[in-house]
């Protein structure tokens, strides 16, 4: 192991970060295993209990082409309240999801898991840029997640999903 590791390591010690070096190794072993991709078979990656799987955008546009967007944004609202990322947010990061200070976190954190690039302004308008979803899930899921109420904006671009934070 490298000298500034085990420097990282003695630091995190006294922080109280980690009661030790052996309990932290011993924690860094676990989430390796954990998220790694030794996990792989010929089903898909496990992450603990979730499995990540990869699917075409063309498949997942047949699955919503199905439903009206009503019913888009229902399954939307279901998918917000049962967010794995509110849980990340909760543990990892212990705030609130719906906590106005934390919006750009919840948005970064679902950038980072391929929903497409997300801004938001100063004027509560956020911005989707090549979303995986349809703009009516997208609306309902983030309105149960960010605990808001939003107005979908039309755009030019299709490529584009606009939401205004109404309230």
């Amino acid at each position: 192991m490298s000298q500034s590791l085990v420097g990282r390591i003695d630091e995190l010690v006294s922080d109280r970060t980690g009661r030790s070096r052996a309990q932290l190794i011993e924690d860094a072993v676990r989430w390796f295993l954990d998220f790694t991709v030794h996990k792989w078979n010929e089903r898909g990656l496990y992450v603990n209990n979730s499995r990540s799987i990869f699917e075409s955008e063309t498949i997942s546009s047949l699955f919503f082409s199905k439903m009206t967007p009503n019913e888009q944004y229902e399954l939307g609202l279901t998918a917000g309240g049962q967010s794995p990322i509110a849980d990340v947010i909760n543990l990892f990061h212990g705030v609130d999801p719906g906590d106005k200070k934390n919006r750009e976190l919840v948005l970064r954190l679902l950038q980072d898991n391929g929903w497409g690039s997300i801004s938001i302004n100063d004027q509560g308008l956020i911005v989707i840029g090549s979303p995986f979803y349809p703009a009516s899930f997208i609306r309902g899921y983030l309105e149960k997640l960010l605990k808001v109420k939003l107005e979908a904006i039309e755009t030019h671009d299709k490529e584009n999903v606009a939401l205004k934070i109404i309230k």
